[in-house]
């Protein structure tokens, strides 16, 4: 019995809420303020497109110039590193060489580190140009360091991953 009651309960309490009843309900209309344009703040003017000062313009031009030669010194002197390296492949470590091989590598990397150090210039260019936009609210200069950056980078990653595989072949 009690399960028959509690039965019923569970059925008509939820159905008590269908039951029609007088009284004056509210439209299920739009309001007003459902349909009026929302109110947008004032479009903030777009930032100013500024070229790079010509003092940095002529600093990014002088570290991609840099670069450039380091990277054409490090293909000119690649071949004969890999060729040395090739030759010490599989021999004693300390043996003629190997020492040879180490000495070419060793070469390289003298050679590339200006396109290193150029990189670095171009990282503090980036930095200095990002904080003048910052504070002047103008953009546009940081995509011209980005471009000549990701070329510099490339160069310099190349340059390692050639020695990184010449290093691993000596092992």
């Amino acid at each position: 019995m009690k399960k028959l009651s509690a039965l019923m309960m569970i059925i008509t309490v939820p159905l008590s809420g269908c039951v029609m009843q007088e009284g004056d309900f509210p439209s299920l209309q739009k309001r007003p303020y459902e349909t009026e344009p929302t109110i947008t703040e004032p479009a903030a003017p777009a930032p100013l497109l500024a070229p790079l000062p010509a003092a940095v313009q002529n600093k990014l031009d002088t570290a991609v110039a840099q670069s450039q030669a380091a990277h054409d010194e490090f293909l000119e002197s690649l071949p004969s590193a890999k060729s040395r390296v090739a030759a010490a492949r599989g021999s004693a470590p300390s043996s003629e060489s190997w020492v040879v091989a180490h000495m070419a590598l060793a070469a390289l990397e003298i050679e590339r580190s200006p396109s290193v150090e150029a990189l670095a210039d171009i990282d503090t260019l980036y930095r200095d140009q990002l904080e003048r936009e910052a504070l002047e609210d103008i953009s546009g200069g940081i995509a011209a360091i980005t471009v000549q950056r990701d070329a510099v980078e490339e160069q310099v990653a190349r340059q390692q991953a050639e020695i990184d595989a010449m290093k691993n072949g000596l092992r």
